[in-house]
């Protein structure tokens, strides 16, 4: 009697034992999808090269006896010129004019004062150096070269014998235009018609522009 009623526990035991582990089988959960991610439509590059730098600067310092008024135009682009480069480097094509109301000669005080033009260089696919030159007579004195500096301004009133109220108080503006038949573009073909602007040749942290003149 004692055996069969162990064998009764046994087998309560085992039914237990199966209730819990259950006999069915364990799943693998069934993976998410990967989103598919579409890229965002490029925008079309439809601008020609555009100036990113401009830097006007004299070619020898004003008290310089081999200064003949020499100035260089630096102008940067954003992206590499491809053509038209033979419109482009032909000096004759350019217009070169300085401004400064209060030098003494009234094509500068107006801003139609010329420079006359050397040459016009290809430093890089994305830089172009113009040179240019001027000078200012008044009576039988003459100062050569842009005013950049105070220092241009103390020669300036030096070398034309002017009173010290007659200092110029403001460098130069220097304008440039390209002739609008020459076409400026890229490597796809987007073009620009002529170029236009202007600089100080002196170090600002500002644009400045005419009439309030740029800071020595």
């Amino acid at each position: 009697m004692k055996k069969y009623v162990w064998l009764l526990i046994a087998a309560a035991f085992a039914v237990a034992v199966l209730a819990m582990v259950g006999c069915k089988p364990a799943t693998t959960p069934t993976p998410s999808p990967t989103p598919t991610v579409t890229p965002p439509t490029p925008t079309p590059d439809t601008k020609c090269p555009q100036v990113v730098s401009k830097v006007v600067q004299r070619l020898y310092t004003s008290d310089d006896p081999d200064d003949d008024g020499s100035f260089a135009i630096i102008l940067t682009f954003d992206e590499p010129i491809a053509g038209d480069w033979a419109c482009i480097l032909n000096k004759n094509n350019w217009t070169i004019t300085i401004e400064n109301a209060t030098r003494q000669s009234s094509d500068f005080k107006n801003g139609t004062k010329s420079a006359d033009l050397i040459v016009v260089n290809k430093l890089s696919d994305k830089k172009i150096e113009i040179k240019a030159k001027v000078s200012e007579t008044v009576g039988s004195n003459t100062f050569n070269g842009l005013i950049c500096s105070e220092e241009d301004a103390n020669e300036y009133k030096k070398d034309l014998g002017l009173q010290d109220y007659q200092k110029p108080s403001v460098a130069d503006t220097v304008k440039w235009k390209l002739a609008y038949k020459c076409k400026i573009y890229d490597q796809l073909g987007n073009p620009c018609c002529g170029l236009e602007d202007s600089g100080c040749c002196a170090a600002v942290c500002e644009p400045v522009t005419p009439p309030s003149g740029c800071p020595l």
